[in-house]
């Protein structure tokens, strides 16, 4: 009686495990095509070497240029010092004001499109617009024009054919030709094709 119930328990032990360990398989073999879909990664070993070299070797340029400069810094005197310093803000301040005219053309020659009715993204408008209002000018002007005759073109090409002619037929026949016709069929024909000469 007590080898059945050691029995009884060891099989439910072994039932009991089962799962569990059935369970832990199959999470292990989720992971793992997990991490095969992660393993197929955009990059090779080559590329990320590639790019942290160049990431790397662009630090090390910014960081030699700050060296550069602090060491030329230190061995200046007061009045170099401040002299470079307003070199510096004089070149910040032009960029700034260079910035800012760009800007303004920009707006300014959205406006002019926008009256011609030509909506532009900012990378073309950007193509467009010049440091000098009247390059702008004539670079708007120019693209708008090349634009509408472009669309024109377009327009005048897909709708190209022939007009049909009111109240004439392909033939050049009148109604009372049409009814002259001895060809019972024929006439029939004609009378569909120029239906508008008989609904007088």
């Amino acid at each position: 009686m007590k080898d059945l119930y050691n029995l009884q328990r060891f099989a439910e032990d072994e039932e009991t495990e089962a799962p569990e360990a059935a369970l832990e398989q199959v999470e292990d073999k989720k992971a793992q095509e997990k991490g095969e879909e992660k393993a197929e990664a955009k990059y090779t070993d080559a590329d990320l070497d590639r790019i942290i070299g160049r990431k790397f070797a662009e630090w090390q340029s910014k960081k030699e240029k700050e060296m550069d400069e602090a060491k030329r810094l230190a061995s200046m005197s007061e009045q170099e010092k401040s002299q470079h310093e307003r070199e510096q803000m004089q070149r910040q301040l032009e960029e700034l004001l260079k910035e800012k005219r760009l800007s303004e053309m920009s707006r300014t020659a959205r406006g002019i499109l926008m009256e011609r009715n030509i909506n532009l993204d900012d990378k073309l408008l950007s193509v467009l617009v010049a440091e000098d209002a009247d390059q702008t000018k004539a670079n708007v002007d120019a693209f708008a024009d090349l634009f509408n005759a472009a669309v024109k073109k377009a327009v005048g090409e897909a709708l190209k054919g022939t007009t049909p002619k009111v109240g004439t037929t392909s033939g050049g026949l009148t109604k009372e030709q049409i009814m002259k016709v001895q060809n019972r069929a024929e006439r029939q024909r004609l009378i569909q094709e120029n239906w508008d000469l008989f609904q007088n």
